[in-house]
C-alpha cells in the first residue's frame, strides 16, 4: 500500500513522463508495423492464368490476394505453382489468414509456398474464367513471412496503451484529490 501511496503523492510527476513515453513507444510499435509490411512483400504479379515468376533465394513464401474492398474476384480459385524441374512446389493453406485492410484495398494470405531452388517458376491460376474489366485493380502478392513479428508489435501497443491510459487516469485522480 505503501508504493500505491507514493505513486500517487508524485502522481503529477509520474504521470506526465510515462505519457510522454508511452506515446512514443505507441508510435514506435506503430512505425515498426508499417515498416515490417512494407519488408515483407517480394512482389506482386497480376492477375493472370499463368505467368512465369522469378524466385533468388530459397525458403518460406506467402501467397496473398490483393484487391478492392469486398472484391469477389478470388472466390473458388485453386494456385499451384510449378519449379525450374517442372515439379510442383510443396504447399498448404495459410493457418492464420493474415489479412490487411485499408481504406481501398485488402490483402489476405491464401497459401505458404516452400521454395527450395531459387530459379523461375511457373504460377497458374485455375478457375479465373478469363479476364474482366476490374482484373487491373487485383493482383497475387508473394511476401516473407512475418506474423510473429506483426503480433509482437499489436502486443506491444496493447501494453503501451494500457500505460497511456493508466497514466492519464493518475494524472486526473491526482489533479482532483484533496490535498
Amino acid at each position: 500500500m505503501e508504493l500505491l501511496s507514493f505513486i500517487f503523492e508524485l502522481g503529477i510527476w509520474i504521470s506526465i513522463p510515462a505519457f510522454v513515453l508511452s506515446v512514443a513507444l505507441l508510435i514506435r510499435c506503430i512505425m515498426g508495423i508499417l515498416r515490417i509490411l512494407r519488408e515483407a512483400r517480394l512482389f506482386s504479379v497480376p492477375l493472370q492464368e499463368r505467368q512465369d515468376i522469378e524466385f533468388t533465394g530459397t525458403g518460406t513464401v506467402i501467397l496473398a490476394m490483393e484487391g478492392p474492398l469486398f472484391s469477389r474476384r478470388f472466390a473458388k480459385l485453386k494456385y499451384e505453382m510449378r519449379g525450374p524441374d517442372g515439379m510442383e512446389a510443396k504447399s498448404r493453406p495459410a493457418l492464420l489468414r493474415a489479412t490487411t485492410t485499408g481504406f481501398t484495398k485488402a490483402r489476405m494470405e491464401l497459401r505458404v509456398y516452400k521454395i527450395e531452388q531459387p530459379g523461375r517458376y511457373v504460377f497458374q491460376i485455375h478457375g479465373l474464367g478469363g479476364e474482366k474489366p476490374s482484373d487491373a485493380r487485383h493482383c497475387m502478392v508473394f511476401l516473407r513471412p512475418h506474423l510473429g513479428r506483426i503480433m509482437l508489435h499489436v502486443i506491444g501497443i496493447i501494453v503501451v496503451s494500457t500505460f497511456i491510459i493508466g497514466s492519464i487516469v493518475l494524472f486526473g485522480l491526482r489533479l482532483t484529490a484533496n490535498n
